[in-house]
């Protein structure tokens, strides 16, 4: 499986005043068999990491390390294992599905057959063979975001870095694309995800890494992040009785749950031995994770916003 690593990468545009410090000494890895999300406001570098590791930016300093070897985003078998859907559209309007696919496939290497072969399944899966044979400007938004996603994995690839992949779908192919994203990650295949659709995050991601004004601010597994910046451990059924017990901080109450935030230091087992100890009972206990969306907020200070990269 494929492994890519980046070490104490920098990365600047411009000179004097109008310098700007894209990438500022960001160290992360990522294998096969997983989804690592790409995170972070507009500006803060996404784009860049990704550029480098296509190879269209080099770093100013740093490493880059594909399965161990230096600088092995440059090699050419490694770029035939890559696919990169950009957030921006870059699909031939006037030229026919099929002619576009044929194509991207010649491209990658394939024969006529073999892309003929290849995309028959992904056009029934993705609902567009009856588009096959019209042209390109004649689809709508979402169904233009199914092409390029079907020609993002045509050639099967190893590593599949997809920026903003739910734009312009609706809840039904955006559930279609999520579950393609999980079958690739269980063929033990990389899926770099950038996205500002948090809860595309938290269904997909084993891995988060986030970035602002250049830096990586967080970075490890999504649970371990979200338990980390959660301030409270557990959320109770309405009936239970977790108030003026002695590892509670506070209760707060929704229409269907209590929110039982714990003081420092205290686990979810203290506060089960003291409710035993009380003689209360709980029908319903879940930590009460914070949402990555939350998070992220915090972290940033600001909203997720979903737009384009203001820095390269």
């Amino acid at each position: 499986m494929t492994r890519i690593e980046f070490n104490h990468v920098f990365k600047a545009f411009g000179g004097g005043a109008t310098r700007i410090q894209a990438v500022d000494g960001v160290s992360f890895s990522a294998e096969g068999g997983e989804v690592v999300g790409v995170l972070g406001p507009n500006g803060a570098g996404k784009t860049t990491i990704i550029r480098m590791l296509l190879d269209v930016f080099r770093p100013d300093a740093g490493e880059i390390r594909v399965d161990g070897a230096l600088n092995g985003n440059r090699d050419d078998g490694f770029r035939r294992r890559v696919a990169y859907l950009p957030e921006e559209r870059g699909l031939y309007q006037k030229r026919k599905l099929n002619d576009v696919i044929e194509y991207i496939g010649a491209l990658r290497g394939m024969t006529r057959a073999e892309t003929r072969e290849r995309a028959a399944p992904l056009l029934k899966r993705f609902d567009l063979v009856d588009y096959a044979k019209k042209k390109v400007v004649t689809l709508s938004k979402g169904m233009s975001q199914k092409l390029q996603i079907l020609l993002s994995v045509l050639h099967d690839p190893d590593v599949l870095i997809f920026d903003e992949p739910f734009s312009g779908l609706d809840p039904v192919n955006v559930r279609l694309v999520r579950q393609l994203v999980l079958e690739h990650r269980d063929r033990g295949k990389l899926v770099c995800l950038c996205t500002h659709m948090m809860a595309e995050v938290e269904a997909l991601c084993d891995r988060v890494m986030m970035m602002h004004r250049g830096a990586r601010v967080l970075y490890g597994p999504l649970d371990e992040i979200r338990r980390a910046h959660t301030d409270y451990q557990v959320s109770v059924d309405w009936e239970a009785q977790p108030e003026g017990l002695a590892c509670v901080a506070r209760v707060e109450k929704s229409d269907k749950l209590k929110n039982v935030f714990l003081k420092e230091g205290k686990s979810i087992s203290d506060f089960m031995r003291e409710m035993a100890t009380a003689g209360r009972s709980v029908r319903k206990l879940s930590e009460g994770l914070r949402s990555i969306e939350d998070v992220f907020v915090s972290v940033v200070g600001g909203p997720v916003e979903a737009a384009s990269e203001d820095v390269q």
